[in-house]
């Protein structure tokens, strides 16, 4: 019942060039991620994941330190079903006793960013931990499902004006969406299917819709062809 090891490790996955991701936040140059790996001391392992920076892109080395060097030696020996309380001892150490008596948290320096996302990564490999454990899914641990199928939506926008109906577009015809997520408001797309548009500012989304409104409408009735 108690945990045996923790250990993080840094992914880099270079991506080539002709299929890197563009965006706002630049070039998408490689896949990073720290995977966590939780093992009870009855050889059960349990996964996580953590990331260091928005876009899947960026040094982890130091997301994967604080796991190894921070939280581990903190949770090896403990039992591995107190998800919950675990949480706390990551979150509160060094004050993980007071914060559990006086009923609120005292959080130790800096627990945001970096931290927090290391703290989700333990986090989600003992949850699989406890799920595999006991045999169930971790949503059923969760309270169970609320419905047999969800709607999927696919995120971007992110092609300049030439080409932002052709990206949105491809996303209906590749992945079957029903729906996508863009930076410019909503718009129809083949089949009827809609392009939602994402939280930014008003001023933005506003500016967003003028610009791609007319494009868009053309190079998707194009597409859709004469009624």
């Amino acid at each position: 019942m108690k945990i045996d090891k923790i250990l993080a490790t840094w992914v880099h996955v270079p991506i080539p060039y002709e299929r890197q991701h563009v965006s706002d936040f630049g070039r998408v140059a490689s896949f990073d991620s720290v995977i966590v790996k939780v093992e009870a001391d009855t050889g059960l392992v349990g996964w996580g994941e953590a990331k260091a920076g928005v876009g899947s892109a960026s040094s982890a080395h130091g997301l994967a330190a604080i796991i190894n060097r921070d939280y581990a030696p903190l949770l090896v020996g403990q039992d591995r079903r107190d998800v919950s309380r675990l949480w706390d001892v990551m979150y509160n150490t060094p004050r993980e006793g007071y914060a559990l008596d006086r009923g609120h948290v005292l959080p130790q320096l800096g627990r945001r960013g970096l931290s927090i996302s290391a703290i989700a990564g333990v986090d989600l490999a003992l949850w699989d931990l406890l799920g595999k454990s006991l045999g169930a899914p971790v949503w059923r641990l969760l309270g169970g499902r609320r419905a047999e199928r969800m709607p999927a939506y696919a995120s971007g926008g992110w092609a300049d004006e030439a080409h932002i109906g052709e990206q949105l577009q491809s996303y209906v015809v590749l992945a079957g969406r029903q729906s996508a997520s863009a930076r410019a408001g909503r718009r129809e797309v083949s089949g009827g299917r809609r392009v939602r548009g994402d939280s930014r500012p008003p001023r933005a989304r506003d500016h967003g819709r003028r610009v791609v409104r007319a494009p868009l409408r053309a190079r998707v009735a194009r597409r859709r062809g004469p009624p």
